[in-house]
C-alpha cells in the first residue's frame, strides 16, 4: 500500500513538473519573439502630437492640406528592422525572391500590415497600419528588383491593440494609398486625368504627389516620388467616385 502511494506521489510531482515546464517553456518563447522584435515596450507611449484637427476622425477631410497642388510634400515612414523584413519575407512567399520573375504561390494575395510611424510636416501619427499596397504592378515592381513598391496607409488599423489612436485618421482621412507609378515614366498620367475630369466638374479620387523616404532600421532612404489617393471608403463620398 506504502509503495502505491509512493508512486502515486511521484506520478502528480511528475505531473506538476511537466506543467510548469510547459509554462516556462511557453512564457520563454512568448518573450523571445518579443525581445526579437524589439518592441518590448510597443505600447508604452503617449501621442504627444495628437490635435483635433490632424489626428481625430471628428472633423471633416482636409482635401486642401493632403492633395493640394501647390507643393510636392515629404512623408516619412518609420518601420522598425525586424518588421520590415517581416514584410519583405511576405512578399517572398508570395511572388519569390526578389528580383526573379516567377509566378505568384496562389491563393489570395494580401500582403502583411505592420504597425510603422509616420511623419508629416513635423507631426507624427502612431502605430499605423503600413503594407505593400496589391495592384497590378507590385509584383512586376518586386519581380523586377524594384524596391519602389505602392503602400497603403490605414491609420486605424492596429487601435484595438493601440488604444491611444482609437479612430485615428490623417487630416480626416481614413486610408490612403501611395502609387509607385510603375508604368509611368513622367508621373503624370494620374495626377493630370484627374486634374482634367475635375475641371470637367466630374469628381474622382483627389491626387497629389508626395516625395517618401522610408526608415526601415538605417535611416531616412530616398524611395521616390509617389501619387498619394484617397481610397474608397467612409471619408470618400459615393458620389465623388468615378
Amino acid at each position: 500500500m506504502k509503495k502505491i502511494k509512493k508512486n502515486i506521489n511521484l506520478f502528480f510531482k511528475a505531473l506538476s513538473f511537466g506543467a510548469l515546464l510547459i509554462s516556462f517553456n511557453s512564457c520563454s518563447s512568448d518573450d523571445s519573439i518579443i525581445n526579437e522584435l524589439g518592441e518590448v515596450n510597443d505600447t508604452d507611449f503617449e501621442t504627444t502630437d495628437w490635435t483635433v484637427e490632424t489626428h481625430s476622425d471628428v472633423v471633416s477631410p482636409d482635401f486642401d492640406e493632403v492633395f493640394g497642388d501647390n507643393a510636392v510634400k515629404r512623408l516619412d515612414i518609420i518601420i522598425t528592422e525586424t518588421r520590415w523584413q517581416n514584410m519583405l519575407d511576405d512578399m517572398t512567399a508570395i511572388y519569390g525572391a526578389f528580383g526573379v520573375p516567377s509566378s505568384p504561390s496562389g491563393g489570395d494575395i494580401d500582403p502583411i500590415s505592420i504597425p510603422a510611424e509616420v511623419f508629416y510636416n513635423g507631426l507624427e501619427w502612431y502605430r499605423v497600419g503600413v503594407s505593400f499596397e496589391e495592384n497590378s504592378s507590385l509584383q512586376k515592381s518586386w519581380q523586377s528588383g524594384i524596391l519602389k513598391l505602392a503602400f497603403k496607409l490605414d491609420f486605424d488599423k492596429f487601435e484595438d491593440g493601440y488604444p491611444e489612436i482609437e479612430n485615428q485618421r490623417f487630416y480626416g482621412f481614413n486610408k490612403l494609398i501611395l502609387k509607385n507609378n510603375f508604368s509611368d515614366k513622367l508621373i503624370l498620367k494620374d495626377k493630370t486625368a484627374t486634374s482634367e475630369l475635375n475641371d470637367e466638374n466630374l469628381e474622382t479620387s483627389r491626387k497629389a504627389f508626395f516625395t517618401v523616404y522610408v526608415d526601415h532600421g538605417q535611416g531616412p532612404e530616398y524611395f521616390g516620388v509617389y501619387t498619394m489617393l484617397e481610397e474608397v471608403d467612409e471619408t470618400m463620398p459615393a458620389e465623388q467616385v468615378l
